[in-house]
């Protein structure tokens, strides 16, 4: 059988991908890839690229040249090509095939990272291979990557809103494309997507906006399963413990158990156990730790705004350890480390989930919160009143105790507030400043209950207008539960004996939200950590919501500094610190405070003086 001219590169083709496979005990590409360099490459040249569109099969797709975009970002060279194949024609560039390596006269030039939404012609930006390998594989060892403040991380909203009628956004597009309107449309990388399984539809929804900000487009999937025998083919021939070699889907795990989320991508390059995919950033964290997988592709989506492959991760094969501008780079049988994480939810049924998480201090609490989300959803109903009590553990290296952060909240309809407030206190620890933080565990119980158990701080009485330093003040705090009857909750508060005679106290009970409000207007110094030990004790001592707050104002004041308080200083010495040019230091007023948990979530807030004989 005699081949015409434009077969041979699909003959170069599938020889190297029958040579990947001989060895199917082998886990990387052997064979050494000619390289064509940026400067040989001119326009009108024609090759092709290689990428996966179902199951595990390697497909080629035709390329013509468009042009070099040379510095089109600061030290960065862009190949522009234009693709083609019955496929492509219909679908246009294909969220997931990042990384996808192009060829010319079978020599390797790139892979392709970087389109247009809306485009009508399958046109993409390659990023040349050379500067794939020279920022991935040339990576100092020592280099420790980006270190994330808390500045950098940020809990989504989640908008109440449905999209306006008539309104022609899809998901499918990037949150910059669909708030900045046509003026913003450029050359951006494309979309990588994160195939989550195990995880409520209306979870990933509200969920898109912050993974839209990182180039992920969320995806509902499922979990592959393989075939009775490994060592069997598919029906395309290619064995399922292939590994990996270029233009074979590659997944980056975020979480895997009784959920999963990975993002997958193409390969695009393998040298001995080195393997260079995506040719753009996941999240441009420098170095990473993420457990590398092959992935089985169900099916292409396609769409006017941009196509998505519908995938599966199958088994790690490796760790992910770079994630640069120019793409990923991950190596073979190393092994990553991943956070366990326990989840349980008690209502009207008890159920538990168990996973791995990565550790990352971005992406963690954003998928503990994903998690937490789509746990109580799956478990509880959507609508209705209900009473939540939240508990997260966290142990850290080097503590002995866990971390704990708990609350109590009501709700009228389902709302987030109650997980973002317990994961956003969490994210705090995670990004702190002062140190890093090494998470050995996450255990998070919700008990829910189709109740309202509210109450509202009606009036407060005390047993005496007048008192006298060291005196015992009783203070009887009347509470209204929802639909049920007042009852009074009594607290003995006691006067210090330094009290001076003839001033005035100020007596208040309210709720943990009007306490929060008293704690930053009277002390404010001691709620802004100035080491991580004060930040562990802001956390865990936060106001809860079923907590009765006394407070016994008194005349004397103090002084905040560094985030401790020191209420009883002498009056030179106040003096002097009020007036020092010194940062760190407050006004602190000093008070008695006394907090009696209560069976309820309360609300309100009750004064009355009170006189020093």
């Amino acid at each position: 059988m005699k081949l015409k001219a434009h077969q041979l590169p699909y003959l170069f083709m599938l020889l190297g991908v029958f040579s990947a496979f001989i060895s199917p005990g082998k886990t990387s590409f052997c064979a050494t890839e000619s390289i064509m360099n940026i400067d040989e490459i001119m326009p009108g040249m024609k090759g092709y690229g290689k990428t996966v569109f179902t199951g595990n099969r390697i497909e080629m797709f035709g390329v013509e040249v468009l042009g070099i975009l040379r510095n089109w970002e600061a030290k960065s060279n862009m190949i522009l090509i234009r693709m083609s194949g019955d496929l492509l024609e219909k679908s246009g560039i294909i969220a997931g095939m990042s990384g996808s390596p192009v060829y010319i006269d079978n020599r390797l030039i790139g892979a392709v990272a970087y389109g247009w939404s809306f485009a009508k012609e399958p046109i993409a930006g390659v990023t040349p291979i050379n500067e794939m390998k020279s920022t991935l594989l040339n990576v100092p060892a020592q280099e420790q990557g980006i270190s994330l403040t808390s500045a950098d991380w940020e809990l989504p909203s989640f908008p109440q809103n449905e999209p306006e009628p008539g309104s022609q956004v899809t998901p499918l597009m990037s949150q910059e494309l669909i708030h900045g309107g046509s003026g913003n449309i450029r050359l951006m990388p494309i979309l990588s997507p994160l195939v989550v399984s195990g995880v409520e539809g209306e979870v990933l929804q509200k969920m898109q906006p912050l993974f839209n900000t990182h180039g992920l487009y969320p995806v509902q999937g499922g979990s592959y399963v393989p075939s009775a025998n490994p060592l069997s083919r598919a029906d395309d021939g290619i064995p399922e413990n292939a590994p990996l070699t270029p233009g074979a889907s590659v997944a980056a795990i975020l979480v895997k158990g009784d959920l999963s989320a990975a993002v997958v991508g193409t390969v695009t390059y393998v040298e001995g156990d080195k393997v260079l995919a995506f040719g753009h950033p996941f999240l441009q964290t420098g170095t990473a730790d993420l457990p590398m997988a092959s992935a089985y592709v169900y099916a292409i989506l396609t769409s006017q705004s941009n196509s998505v492959k519908m995938a599966s991760p199958r088994e790690i094969v490796g760790r992910i350890h770079q994630d640069r501008r120019a793409g990923i780079a991950g190596i073979f049988s190393e092994s990553s480390r991943m956070v366990p994480c326990r989840i349980e939810v008690e209502g009207s049924q008890k159920l538990a989930y168990d996973f791995e998480i990565v550790d990352n201090k971005l992406l963690t609490p954003s998928l503990v919160l994903m998690a937490t989300q789509s746990a109580v959803l799956s478990t509880e109903r959507r609508l209705g009143e209900k009473s939540v009590d939240i508990k997260l553990s966290a142990q850290i290296d080097g503590y002995e105790k866990p971390v704990e952060i708990e609350n109590v909240f009501y709700e009228l309809d389902q709302s987030w507030f109650p997980l973002n407030h317990i994961v956003q206190s969490f994210a705090m620890i995670l990004n702190n400043q002062f140190q890093k933080v090494r998470v050995n565990r996450i255990d998070i119980k919700i008990r829910v209950l189709d109740t309202r158990r509210t109450a509202y701080i009606e009036a407060i009485k005390v047993d005496k207008k007048q008192v006298k330093p060291g005196d015992t003040l009783q203070v009887d705090v009347r509470i209204k539960p929802f639909t049920g009857e007042s009852f009074y909750q009594t607290v003995m508060m006691q006067i210090p004996e330094d009290t001076l005679p003839g001033s005035a106290l100020n007596v208040t009970a309210c709720d943990a939200t009007y306490g929060q409000a008293l704690n930053m207007g009277r002390s404010a110094g001691k709620f802004l950590p100035t080491n991580f030990e004060q930040l562990l004790h802001y956390v865990e001592n936060m106001e809860r919501n079923n907590n009765l707050m006394v407070r016994v104002l008194l005349p004397k004041k103090g002084v905040t500094y560094k985030g401790e308080g020191f209420p009883s200083l002498p009056t030179s010495v106040l003096s002097i610190m009020s007036v020092s040019n010194q940062s760190g230091i407050g006004p602190l007023f000093d008070e008695v405070i006394s907090r009696i948990p209560t069976s309820y979530v309360l609300n309100g807030n009750q004064s009355i003086p009170v006189s020093v004989k």
